[in-house]
């Protein structure tokens, strides 16, 4: 999957993920999943993507840690980090 709309979004939380991607699909935009950063971490192994949508706040590996490794692997990929909470120290916890 290498498109100018793909999307990889990651996120523990599998209604809101869902929910998202749904929308998203509806939009146009080429969708990929992933339950959390180990998942997504693979996914980028091998596949490339415009952006990454990431929750912030998940296990074991965090939004941020996510974030640093995969623009490691992926230079050029735009990352958006979202998260339910209201503050850094709640997010970083």
């Amino acid at each position: 999957m290498t498109s100018a709309h793909s999307i990889l979004i990651v996120d523990d939380d599998h209604s809101g993920r869902t929910m998202l991607a749904l929308i998203l699909r509806q939009s146009g935009y080429k969708i990929k999943t992933a339950p959390g950063g180990v998942e997504a971490l693979g996914i980028l192994q091998n596949e490339s993507f415009e952006w990454m949508i990431t929750d912030a706040r998940m296990l074991p590996v965090n939004g941020f840690d996510l974030s640093r490794e995969a623009k490691r692997l992926r230079p050029n990929m735009r990352v958006l980090m979202v998260s339910a909470v209201s503050t850094e120290t709640d997010i970083q916890g």
